[in-house]
């Protein structure tokens, strides 16, 4: 039987945006964890929705942070007690929200004008 819970962990990076958006997505890969869902927020932020199995805890967290990722104390406190506490196998629900830190203006994107 699969239980949920669900983590929400934040980081943060100096790393150019879209080299770091594809590690992190790669460790979530390799850590048997899959994406479900994402959501960009200008060039400041990414959030990252995501799905694992409890018992691949360990190799998120190692996977995450191999890639330079920042991750915040509370973000490696939840991936560590959500491991100790799983005595059964359960499939986690999950946010990695990723914040960039630069001093670049925010992406404009020109919105098309709507006849009407």
């Amino acid at each position: 039987m699969f239980e949920r819970q669900f983590l929400r962990l934040h980081g943060f990076t100096k790393a150019e945006r879209i080299g770091m958006t594809a590690r992190v997505s790669e460790a979530i890969s390799q850590a048997g964890a899959w994406i479900t869902d994402f959501h960009l927020y200008s060039n400041i932020l990414i959030c990252i929705n995501f799905e694992v199995p409890s018992t691949n805890l360990d190799r998120l967290a190692a996977s995450v942070q191999e890639t330079g990722l920042h991750l915040s104390k509370e973000s490696l406190e939840q991936l560590m007690s959500a491991n100790e506490s799983t005595l059964t196998h359960k499939e986690l629900a999950g946010t990695l929200q990723i914040t960039f830190v630069h001093n670049e203006p925010d992406l404009l994107r020109e919105v098309p004008a709507v006849p009407g």
